[in-house]
């Protein structure tokens, strides 16, 4: 079978780039698939992650827009965007059109989303969404229509009807899915997968807790450092490390000094050994205001740290079982967030627990040989039509 993924560019430590790179080493490995990725910003860049030696690669390499648009006008800024789209357009046609393939996938990322449906190169389509319908220009839809708002429903609509010619789109929860099907058709529900091994044992009576994500409004570390506040009140001698990168690190470090914790919370940029420092923590604690898919708590259960979480959307309710392998708090109450991190500190024998049942739990649900089956059956039911 013979795969092609889009995706702009592969050259940052991240969850779903990540994802992707274990997906293709796995389809062309162990499944035997012919898999290509196409990129058009990677540019020399080095690739952020191992990478099968039977996955090939297409660099288009073509000059993006999107970066600079500030710096024009109006018309210009049309202008380029259209250029762009065009060229884009045509080097993905040309590829399909001279390259027998039979799944393409875009990761909604790119923009090549919106033509890919309308090329008849005999390929089916898959739009695979790695963000939930509410972090998606798609939102709006749940708007009433009003005289401010008329022209960018409008636009939403038509790129809807675009969304809506592709042969399946997948996205990765079951919640977020029922967001999605009251505007699209032909939804699939597919999880990641766990994308990481465990390296060494995960020492759980280390006295300090990790979260990892990009520094953005989104995931809420602003709300864990006020938290964090509160237990170190409790528990002086306990730490906590950061690990991401993004625009608001400086931010951050001064929410940190302003509550005086320079000395136990550290933000740590982004790493491609997350696994190890999972593994040098007791607790993982996710703070985000909304997800797609939660990969990193994802990861940190199935490498066996004992989990406190924001019932945010998409993702937690899904994987932590309350109080069972993990613990549920409302979304923002950092006071409770606080309180149940202080439980786990001051009970060891709970953090054990917690962690042993996520471990078993997580790895029946994600592993790769439960998830990358349901990708199979998907294939094989596209291409049967």
């Amino acid at each position: 079978m013979n795969i092609v993924y889009f995706i702009p560019h592969l050259k940052n430590i991240s969850g779903m780039e990540r994802v992707i790179c274990v997906k293709a080493n796995y389809m062309a490995d162990i499944l035997g698939y012919n898999v290509t990725i196409i990129t058009y910003r990677q540019y020399d860049c080095p690739i952020a992650f191992d990478i099968s030696p039977k996955v090939k690669f297409e660099h288009l390499n073509i000059e993006d827009p999107t970066f600079r648009l500030q710096e024009f006008g109006f018309f210009e800024r049309r202008k380029r965007i259209k250029i762009f789209m065009e060229i884009y357009r045509q080097k993905v046609e040309e590829y399909l059109k001279n390259h027998k393939t039979d799944i393409v996938i875009s990761t909604f990322l790119g923009t090549e989303y919106k033509f890919l449906p309308s090329i008849k190169d005999g390929s089916k389509k898959i739009l695979e969404v790695h963000f939930g319908f509410d972090a998606t220009q798609f939102k709006i839809l749940k708007k009433r229509i009003t005289y401010s708002n008329f022209f960018q429903i409008y636009q939403v609509k038509k790129l809807q009807k675009i969304i809506n010619s592709f042969d399946k789109i997948v996205v990765l929860t079951d919640n977020d899915a029922e967001d999605w099907r009251k505007y699209f058709s032909k939804v699939e529900i597919i999880s990641n997968p766990i994308t990481i091994t465990e390296s060494k044992p995960t020492d759980l009576e280390r006295k300090s807790a990790i979260a990892v994500g990009r520094l953005s409004d989104q995931k809420g570390f602003d709300y864990l450092i006020d938290a964090w506040r509160l237990v170190h009140q409790k528990n002086p001698d306990w730490t906590l490390d950061i690990y991401g990168g993004g625009a608001l690190e400086e931010t951050l470090k001064q929410q940190i000094k302003d509550n005086g914790l320079q000395e136990v919370i550290r933000i740590h940029p982004p790493t491609d050994r997350i696994a190890d420092k999972y593994a040098e923590h007791s607790i993982f604690v996710l703070s985000s205001r909304h997800e797609g898919f939660v990969l990193s708590l994802l990861e940190a259960m199935s490498l066996g740290l004992s989990c406190v979480s924001f019932d945010c959307k998409h993702g937690p309710k899904q994987m932590i079982d309350n109080s069972e392998s993990g613990f549920l708090v409302e979304l923002g109450n950092t006071e409770v967030l606080a309180e149940k991190i202080n439980t786990l500190i001051e009970n060891e024998k709970l953090r054990k627990t917690f962690a042993h049942n996520a471990k078993i739990r997580i790895r029946e649900k994600y592993g790769l040989d439960t998830i990358m089956p349901k990708w199979t059956n998907l294939f094989n039911k596209l291409i049967s039509k």
